[in-house]
């Protein structure tokens, strides 16, 4: 005997999930990821708790490229805001250049290397 669907689960519809902007390459993305602008060990080191910190949506290229260009130092001191971060030279190069690249295109990021 087939059975019915009795599932209370909602239909899966064929519509993608809308696009997310990051906040400093402003690419629509399908993910973004939390960056703390305060670093989260920094935040601890201040006393203030992680969900106090605040954040910025980036996308997966945008926060790999910042963690791999600056120390947790320098993103907690000189770089806390979304505006330190855009008038910075380096980060502007690589958000000129992430703007003209596919979303869906895996970034490799290499901040350090080019110091």
């Amino acid at each position: 005997m087939a059975r019915r669907n009795t599932s209370t689960w909602p239909e899966v519809s064929d519509t993608q999930a809308p696009a997310l902007t990051c906040a400093l390459c402003e690419r629509e993305v399908s993910e973004l990821t939390q960056h703390h602008l305060i670093p989260i060990i920094a935040g601890k080191r201040r006393g203030i708790k992680p969900q106090d910190l605040p954040t910025l949506g980036l996308c997966s290229a945008c926060q790999q490229y910042l963690h791999s260009t600056f120390s947790i130092n320098e993103l907690a001191t000189q770089y806390n805001t979304l505006e330190a971060l855009q008038e910075n030279e380096q980060v502007a190069r690589f958000v000129k250049w992430v703007k003209k690249q596919p979303a869906t295109k895996a970034v490799k990021a290499r901040g350090r290397d080019e110091r």
